[in-house]
């Protein structure tokens, strides 16, 4: 046997630093969503070499995309896990 930790002890010590990102990248999502896509349009175009052109209704789903990682991120920060446990 080895006395590796076990993928939960290491989950448990990055839930609240992923949840810190997540929150961070979810804010970024509802304030500027406009300037995200076109950070991914210069982005294809560079490291891709093709044509990104958002559809209508992009902003929107790129704030949805932002309010789900802001929840997300928040749950983890407060419980500092996926699932709540009682102490």
């Amino acid at each position: 046997m080895t006395n590796a930790p076990s993928p939960l002890a290491l989950w448990s010590r990055l839930a609240r630093p992923v949840g810190a990102l997540l929150s961070l990248a979810g804010l970024v999502h509802l304030l500027v969503p406009a300037r995200l896509l076109s950070l991914a349009s210069t982005g294809y175009d560079i490291a891709l070499d093709v044509a990104f052109s958002p559809r209508d209704g992009a902003t929107t789903r790129v704030r949805l995309l932002g309010l789900a990682m802001l929840a997300t991120g928040a749950h983890l920060l407060y419980y500092g896990g996926v699932l709540p446990t009682r102490e």
